[in-house]
């Protein structure tokens, strides 16, 4: 947003009359279930960044968000933000707030109007057009019109391996856009042309960004089915890439899911560097992850070629959302984390020491999700339990995540109504 556009919202008295940091913060804490913002980390200024480019189209770095809400002490007098940092926040606020808040912004311009109105009685009749030429100006800045572009796929849901097409329309964007696939791979998107295609060979759920250098502009998701169990693992140095083993068939041991040292050498992994073996399942089960039990039995030890601190994570996957929880060997709660749709909480600020255990030995998990609350049991008993409001939504799949190469005994998922809709003990 020009400067000149920034001036024009001050004279109205727009950025300081509404600019309320405290209930700007209780609306952002609110929305998305984070706590007090005296508790929010680092992920939570680095998403509510992005939620702010993804709704106004414009930009407030993560380090500029810490100085104004006081989590980035600056030296000498107070930190006072810039205009354009106000009025960006203000958008977003509006365009976040319940169902409502648009008439409320139009009947405040209106008002605005007005009170210029009623100080014509002593001014000349030149200030009514001017004031009426600066109302058009506000009207086209707080609703602005959406950029003439289109983003889209064709089937969105498909068995893997399979071609997906997606079709465009950036002729109109001046900027240079991009895509990434969910793979962390920039693609860049010709202005000339109006699809392209791109290859998924492994399973799993892939976040589809449309984007330029300085704003999101779209995403969607792309999920690839399974007709089974699919193993792989994730390189240290490269976490994001899933890279499937050329035999699926070498870790399916006769009790349980399992890939040795040996076997994970003659697939090719660099024992030399870390790296995390994955057991992934996806699958229209057609159930709710909002109403839903598993129930697994997991270990991971030096004994079967596991890593520093034994890392085992579990994610559950939704339609909208995510549930995620980590166990680590005894004295390594610094890296365990846990997502429950829109919260997360990792243990370098909050003490999670119950997910810490003696991964030498089996453990039974059990996670339910009822009436937007997520509870975890540990052998039996509850180590956590979180509410959330944000809908998880339909249950697309499962993925565990052991670092170096851990054992599943066997797993359960059954809806609240204490139907078992898949089981499998591993036993060939």
């Amino acid at each position: 947003m020009s400067l000149a556009q920034v001036l024009v919202l001050q004279g109205l008295g727009f950025i300081d009359m509404e600019f309320d940091l405290d209930k700007i913060k209780k609306i952002i804490a609110n929305k998305y279930g984070w706590g007090a913002p005296t508790d929010w980390t680092n992920f939570h200024f680095e998403e509510l960044s992005q939620a702010i480019e993804a709704e106004t189209g414009e930009r407030i770095s993560k380090e500029t968000l810490k100085r104004m809400f006081g989590k980035r002490k600056m030296p000498g007098k107070n930190y006072v933000p810039q205009a354009y940092s106000k009025l960006t926040l203000l958008r977003f606020i509006e365009i976040i707030s319940k169902t409502g808040e648009s008439k409320k912004s139009k009947r405040r311009i209106r008002d605005e109007i007005l009170k210029f109105l009623l100080l014509c009685n002593r001014k000349p009749c030149w200030i009514i057009p001017f004031v009426l030429f600066l109302s058009i100006i506000v009207i086209f800045i707080v609703f602005p019109k959406k950029l003439d572009y289109s983003f889209n796929c064709v089937n969105p849901q498909d068995v893997f391996p399979f071609t997906e097409t997606f079709r465009y329309d950036v002729s109109a964007v001046k900027d240079s856009v991009f895509t990434d696939f969910g793979n962390g791979e920039e693609t860049y998107l010709p202005r000339n042309k109006s699809m392209i295609n791109y290859f998924y060979k492994y399973p799993g759920n892939y976040k589809v960004r449309f984007y330029t250098r300085t704003r999101t502009l779209d995403s969607l998701m792309v999920f690839a089915w399974s007709e089974d169990w699919v193993a792989g693992y994730r390189p240290n140095k490269e976490p994001k890439i899933f890279r499937s083993f050329n035999d699926q068939k070498f870790y399916r041991q006769s009790t349980n899911f399992y890939a040795s040292v040996d076997d994970l050498m003659n697939e090719g992994v660099d024992l030399k560097e870390n790296f995390w073996t994955v057991y992934r399942y996806f699958f229209p089960f057609k159930k709710n992850l909002d109403e839903l039990t598993l129930e697994t039995r997991i270990l991971n030890n030096a004994s079967t070629g596991s890593l520093t601190c034994y890392d085992t994570e579990i994610m559950l996957v939704g339609e909208y959302g995510t549930i995620e929880f980590k166990f680590t060997q005894e004295k390594c709660s610094r890296w365990v984390s846990l997502r429950v749709s829109e919260k997360f909480i990792d243990g370098k600020y909050n003490d999670l020491s119950v997910f810490t255990v003696d991964m030498a030995e089996w453990h039974n998990i059990r996670m339910t999700t009822e009436n937007h609350n997520c509870t975890i049991y540990l052998n039996g008993e509850v180590i956590n339990s979180q509410n959330y409001q944000r809908e998880l939504g339909k249950f697309l799949g499962i993925d565990y995540q052991f670092y170096g190469s851990g054992k599943i005994d066997y797993v359960t998922l059954s809806d609240n109504a204490g139907n078992t809709f898949y089981s499998n003990d591993f036993i060939r």
